[in-house]
């Protein structure tokens, strides 16, 4: 993958988002499904995160959809998620029976979130497996 002229740009701007959420690069990279070094290099602008691997990193830092992609393009900021969800809402898509059954489990949060992340990842990774 050629590298972005705008890495280092979107590095910052995601080092400074997982601030904001006070999680350190360990916890992320967890989150993700990916090693605490390749989250350093992401921050710092030295790689740019694999196609499969931006939807992983927009869940897990709150971020909308392909914002990772355009600002990798374009050099625009990364933007957070709308949510409409009220404030103690579940992080999981209760309406989804696989993601329901993850939440419902007798986990604490943290746990469930990271399992429901790993479902949102093999979901995503099936529809680019069909070219979707």
């Amino acid at each position: 993958m050629s590298q972005s002229p705008n890495a280092e740009l979107v590095g910052e701007q995601l080092a400074r988002r997982r601030e904001e959420l006070d999680l350190t690069q360990e916890v992320l990279a967890r989150r993700i499904g990916i090693s605490t070094p390749t989250v350093s290099v992401t921050e710092r602008g030295h790689t740019q995160i694999r196609v499969s691997k931006r939807s992983s990193w927009e869940s897990a830092l709150g971020l909308k959809a392909g914002t990772i992609g355009r600002a990798y393009r374009d050099g625009t900021p990364i933007e957070l998620a709308q949510t409409d969800a009220p404030p103690g809402a579940p992080y999981a898509d209760l309406t989804d029976r696989l993601e329901r059954t993850a939440w419902e489990m007798p986990l604490p949060v943290e746990e469930r979130k990271l399992i429901v992340d790993m479902l949102r990842e093999a979901k995503a990774q099936g529809r680019e497996g069909r070219g979707a």
